[in-house]
């Protein structure tokens, strides 16, 4: 399949990354483009959240030009948590107030991965996590900026390079916890990471978003515009900045896919076999089981699903329909694929097909198709090994016609 362009976002973010920085960076490379805090500020009103503004401005960080961004609440102190089911509800509410789709879509995502990432470290269903940071308004206005400066700059897709660790400790509503925080350190699981930093780096609302929305690496692209984004705290050796390169890139659909996980403890191997066919009857590219320990040391299985980008909300939906998961997790996988096509050979047996696959060094190997072998050994009440052994010798008979064929021409 050929690439096609996109317009990408890539977030350096040698510094760390977190919510504001992420909008600062965003705003800073929509500046020639009419996008700005003011007009931010028009849709961010569309949330129905009262006593928050927000403020941008240019800001020198060790003689680097960047803007900052900063959501000021009017009384700190009354900010109470949130449920991922009202924050949901918050949005959903924007959306028929006026908010862009796709605004309000890539939100809902970002709060769906924290959401799982904090049940996972909790042990509770996702649906009964309760924000406390990132439930506070200046965090709920950092994901909705950051959501909206993409769809501002028609950004399709985005990319990352590694992220800093950070180390120390943070404080939250749970205790002072090393860095990076327990929920950060499962939204970054799949990311090039590097122990470098001092403090917080990458926080969970940064973290968040990179995960909702975000793929590892940077692909070869032409750049047509920057921005850069201050943070708030003091920096250490590295400026504390953030910069976007946004430009457009040649993206191949077939090397990219998505790598869909549950891991299950209450399932038979029966029931599973039948969620793995109703999966890939869904499209799925490939499903796979392994044994995996899990808490309690109670041995499960790990359900691992590929499928393409587009498929990704399709395929977690039958997931969690014919499995006993309460919620997945996903990751981009980048993916080399060999060329391959379907031949049909002729034999006693009947016809049947292979797959052919051409190797990097120029060979070819075939396999029989499973179904056309088992068939054919049923009609006939012969062995499975009797009909593939019949296939591969038909393939090797036309490899050697076509290799004394080209001998002739020449």
């Amino acid at each position: 399949m050929s690439a096609r362009a996109v317009k990408i976002a890539y977030f350096d973010a040698a510094a760390g990354i977190s919510g504001d920085m992420t909008v600062a960076a965003l705003l800073d490379a929509g500046r020639n483009r009419g996008i700005d805090a003011a007009r931010l500020g028009r849709d961010l009103a569309l949330l129905g959240i009262e006593g928050f503004h927000v403020s941008c401005a240019p800001r020198r960080v060790a003689g680097i030009e960047a803007l900052s961004f900063q959501v000021v609440v009017d009384n700190p102190r009354a900010a109470q948590p949130r449920s991922w089911r009202e924050i949901r509800s918050l949005l959903d509410e924007s959306r028929a107030r006026g908010l862009a789709a796709g605004v309000v879509d890539r939100s809902v995502r970002v709060f769906e991965v924290l959401a799982e990432a904090e049940a996972r470290v909790h042990g509770v269903s996702p649906a009964d996590v309760h924000f406390h940071e990132v439930g506070a308004i200046d965090s709920i206005v950092d994901v909705v900026a950051a959501s909206w400066c993409l769809e501002m700059l028609g950004i399709e897709r985005c990319y990352v390079g590694p992220l800093p660790l950070g180390s120390g400790t943070v404080a939250t509503a749970h205790g002072r916890l090393p860095v990076p925080a327990p929920a950060t350190v499962l939204l970054l699981e799949g990311f090039d990471v590097v122990p470098e930093g001092d403090g917080e780096t990458v926080t969970p609302t940064g973290a968040a978003i990179l995960k909702a929305l975000a793929y590892p690496g940077r692909p070869p692209f032409r750049l047509e515009t920057s921005g850069t984004g201050a943070g708030s705290h003091a920096s250490g050796e590295r400026p504390n900045v953030l910069r976007v390169l946004v430009g457009e890139a040649g993206v191949d659909p077939d090397r990219e896919v998505f790598a869909v996980e549950a891991d299950i403890d209450d399932m038979t191997p029966e029931a599973m076999a039948f969620a793995c066919e109703r999966i890939r009857e869904q499209g799925a590219l490939d499903v796979s089981v392994a044994p995996v320990q899990m808490k309690k040391s109670r041995l499960g299985m790990r359900l691992t699903v590929l499928c393409k980008p587009q498929d990704l909300d399709r395929i977690a939906r039958a997931v969690l329909t014919h499995t006993s998961s309460i919620g997945v997790r996903y990751r981009w996988c980048g993916r080399i694929v060999l060329a391959r096509r379907i031949e049909v050979v002729r034999t006693e047996f009947g016809d049947i097909a292979l797959k052919v696959v051409c190797r990097p060094d120029g060979s070819e190997t075939a396999e029989p198709e499973f179904d056309d072998v088992a068939r054919a050994a049923l009609d006939h009440g012969v062995s499975f090994a009797c009909v593939r052994a019949a296939a591969e010798r038909a393939w090797r008979a036309r490899v050697a016609a076509r290799d004394r064929e080209k001998k002739s021409e020449k």
